[in-house]
């Protein structure tokens, strides 16, 4: 098959169902910035808390911005063999770009993705191998990071019973879906019977668009072939990779945070994280690029309460907590898209990174780490 064959594709969606994404997009941006925020706190006042933050801690921002910007790449590196840090940079820049500046982003930044480790001479099967490794991995820290925070708040006496059910349910989840890839990992027939199953309907649909079918039982067997590899193999720097990830995020939100003048009396830091973590989920949410607007909303109505539930019978201060919402949304949000650009412009122009996938094969589990 072509390049271009083994490239996932968006498909094509009517002007009109595009034209009410971007109209929902523009409306949540609209409402929550312009009506919702304004009424929660003062825009003057929150300019004037950020135009204090001084010299070290915005040289303390900045280190923690660009360690968010890189973070991801580190693990990209982590769970596929011989990818170079720049071509991960290029990659995930790239993509996250695309993320925060379309709605429903991840499927237009995919295919794209998938294409920029073709042409750099990795076999399809240790692509998707990589991006499902590091999903799962990203996955699972992002519902054991609100386990965490409820133990921490539960060991200063502040955690609800609303916090021990999300952590319920979250270890739920992580326990699930560790069986589910034992399962796959551990038996081949297994992994077999799922290929098969998915192969019949999606040969189906090839055949009415007179395409050739897939070996969907090879491809499958091929995948887990390369992620038995990489959960085995490169267990460690996969685990290590994604908390350096992770601390990262937090470590930005905190110090954003504490930044604005928000002290531990007022939130104490298992609060702040788990405000983090659960107001992350809501990126999941495909209306606006990259959760603008729900998100922030989330933060600050979490933030918030951690400190009434902190103090009870204090008035949080609204101005605050919008600072340091805005503050760590402008450093994690905004910079990856003139990146992000710059890398896909590289990209499409720089051509000595370029090889046949079909020669190369690159990423296959036993090669030679770069």
């Amino acid at each position: 098959m072509t390049e271009p064959d083994l490239i996932p594709t968006r498909p094509r969606r009517p002007w009109w169902k595009l034209a009410i994404q971007y109209g929902l997009t523009i409306l949540v941006v609209v409402v929550v910035f312009g009506f919702v925020i304004p009424g929660l706190a003062d825009y003057e006042k929150v300019l004037e808390v950020i135009g204090n933050i001084n010299a070290l801690e915005w040289l303390i921002l900045g280190l923690l911005s660009a360690f968010f910007l890189v973070g991801y790449a580190l693990v990209l590196v982590s769970v596929m063999p011989t990818l170079r840090f720049r071509e991960a940079f290029v990659v995930q820049t790239t993509a996250t770009a695309i993320n925060n500046s379309i709605p429903a982003g991840g499927a237009f930044s995919l295919p794209i993705q998938f294409a920029m480790y073709l042409s750099w001479g990795f076999a399809p099967e240790a692509v998707t191998a990589g991006f499902i490794a590091a999903g799962i991995f990203d996955q699972m820290a992002r519902l054991a990071l609100p386990v965490f925070a409820v133990t921490g708040i539960a060991l200063v006496g502040a955690a609800a019973g609303w916090m021990w059910i999300a952590a319920i349910v979250g270890i739920g989840i992580v326990v699930a879906l560790s069986v589910v890839i034992a399962l796959l990992f551990r038996s081949e027939d297994f992994a077999r019977r799922i290929a098969r199953t998915l192969g019949r309907p999606v040969n189906a649909v090839l055949t009415k668009l007179h395409r050739d079918p897939l070996d969907v039982e090879g491809t499958v067997l091929r995948f887990r072939s390369n992620a038995i590899g990489i959960v085995t193999r490169r267990w460690r720097k996969v685990i290590a990779a994604t908390l350096a990830n992770n601390l990262a995020m937090v470590g930005l939100f905190l110090a954003a945070v504490r930044a604005v003048g928000i002290g531990e009396s007022e939130i104490p830091w298992p609060w702040i994280i788990l405000a983090f973590s659960l107001g992350r989920l809501l990126v999941m949410i495909p209306i606006s690029p990259g959760g603008l607007g729900l998100v922030d909303l989330g933060y600050i109505g979490l933030l918030t309460l951690g400190w009434q539930t902190t103090n009870p019978g204090a008035t949080p201060d609204a101005d605050l907590i919008a600072a340091g919402v805005l503050l760590f949304r402008a450093l994690s949000y905004l910079p990856p898209i003139p990146v992000g650009l710059a890398s896909w412009v590289f990209w499409r122009s720089n051509r000595s990174w370029r090889q046949d996938w079909r020669t190369a094969d690159r990423g296959q589990v036993g090669s030679t780490p770069a």
